[in-house]
C-alpha cells in the first residue's frame, strides 16, 4: 500500500506521486537545459515536455495493461480511467522516441538524434529521482535478505500475510543509483566532447542502462511478463535489445570507417558468447535462488565485458577529430 502524504477531505495526496511528479520535473528541467544549450528549437523544446508526458502516460498505461491485464475490468477501462491502476517505466522510453518524432514530422525541429540525446540524459536524472517512489510502497524489490538490513541494498516491506517486517533487496535503489551514474557520466562526456555524432549518447544510455536492467529487473518479485509465456521479462528482453542494437549500429559504422578487418569476427563472436552466458545465468538463477550473488555477479560482468567491448567499436570507429576535448 503507497503512504499518504496529505488528506483533505476527500482527496488524497500519496508520497510516491510527489516524488513521481517531482522525477517529472526534474528530467524536464534537464531536457529545456541540454537541448536549448545545444541550440535547439524553443518552440519544440517547451512542446516536447507535454506531449511526452501525454504519450508517455497512454504508452506506461498500455505496457502495464498487457502484462497486468487481470488489474483491470478491460482494455478500455485501462486506457481511459487513471485513477488506479499501474504504469511500466517502458511506456516512458517510448512516449519519448514517438514525442521526437512527432515533432520532427510536423517540423517544429530538423534533428531527432539530438532531441533524443537531450530527452536520453535528461530521463536518466528522471529515473534516479523517481525510482526512489518505491521507498513509500512495496514495489520493485527482491528476494528475502538475512544479514542486509539498511539501504542502499536492502528495505524493510511487510508481509501481508504473517504482518512480519521482512528486509528485502532494493532494486529500486540500486536502479536509482545506476541511472544517477549514467546521468554524470553522460553529462560529463557531453561537456567535454567537442564534436560527437548526433543521437550516440542515446544509444549509449539505452545500452548500458538496457544491460543494467537485464541483471536488475531479474531480482524483482514483480517484474513485467510476456503474456505468451508468463515468465519472460518484458524488460529483460527489451534491455537485451537495446544492447543488440548498439552493438549493430556502431560495428555497422566501424566496417563503414575501417572497412571489413579479421579481427572483428573473434570480436563479434565474444560478445556473442558473453551474452550467452548472461542469458546461461538467468536461467541458473531461476532454478538456483541460493546462489543468486554467484549468478548476478557473473551476468554483471559478463553485461559489463559487452557494454565495454561495444564502446570500444565506437570509438575505434569514431573519427580522432570526433573525440577531441575542449581547450
Amino acid at each position: 500500500m503507497d503512504a499518504i502524504a496529505v488528506i483533505d477531505g476527500r482527496t488524497v495526496i500519496y508520497w510516491n506521486g510527489i516524488v513521481l511528479t517531482l522525477a517529472a520535473c526534474v528530467a524536464a528541467c534537464f531536457f529545456l537545459s541540454f537541448y536549448l544549450g545545444r541550440g535547439g528549437s524553443v518552440a519544440a523544446g517547451f512542446a516536447a515536455i507535454p506531449t511526452a508526458m501525454v504519450l508517455s502516460l497512454v504508452c506506461a498505461r498500455f505496457f502495464h495493461w498487457y502484462s497486468r491485464a487481470d488489474s483491470y475490468s478491460g482494455f478500455l477501462d485501462a486506457m481511459t480511467n487513471y485513477r488506479s491502476g499501474g504504469y511500466a517505466l517502458t511506456g516512458v522510453f517510448l512516449g519519448c522516441v514517438l514525442t521526437a518524432l512527432l515533432l520532427r514530422l510536423i517540423r517544429l525541429h530538423r534533428n531527432t538524434p539530438m532531441m533524443l540525446d537531450c530527452m536520453s540524459m535528461a530521463g536518466a536524472a528522471g529515473i534516479a529521482v523517481g525510482r526512489l517512489a518505491s521507498l513509500f510502497n512495496s514495489s520493485d524489490r527482491g528476494q528475502i535478505l538475512s544479514s542486509l538490513k539498511s539501504l542502499p541494498f536492502a528495505w524493510p516491506v511487510t508481509n501481508a500475510v504473517s504482518g512480519q517486517t521482512e528486509y528485502r533487496l532494493a532494486t529500486f535503489m540500486i536502479q536509482s543509483m545506476v541511472a544517477a551514474g549514467l546521468f554524470a557520466a553522460l553529462t560529463v562526456y557531453d561537456r567535454r566532447t567537442r564534436r560527437r555524432r548526433d543521437g550516440d549518447i542515446c544509444l549509449i544510455f539505452l545500452m548500458c542502462y538496457g544491460a543494467s536492467q537485464v541483471v536488475l529487473d531479474s531480482t524483482r518479485y514483480d517484474s513485467l511478463f510476456f503474456r505468451s509465456n508468463g515468465f519472460v521479462s518484458v524488460v529483460q528482453v527489451l534491455g537485451a535489445l537495446a544492447v543488440v542494437l548498439a552493438i549493430v549500429v556502431f560495428s555497422r559504422r566501424l566496417i563503414r570507417t575501417r572497412g571489413f578487418r579479421f579481427w572483428c569476427v573473434p570480436v563479434w563472436l565474444l560478445m556473442a558468447a558473453l551474452i550467452g552466458g548472461a542469458g546461461y545465468m538467468e536461467y541458473y538463477v531461476q532454478r538456483r535462488g541460493n546462489e543468486a550473488v554467484f549468478a548476478y555477479s557473473v551476468m554483471s560482468a559478463c553485461l559489463a565485458a559487452v557494454v565495454g567491448l561495444t564502446l570500444l567499436v565506437r570509438w575505434l570507429a569514431t573519427p580522432r577529430t570526433e573525440t577531441a576535448e575542449e581547450p
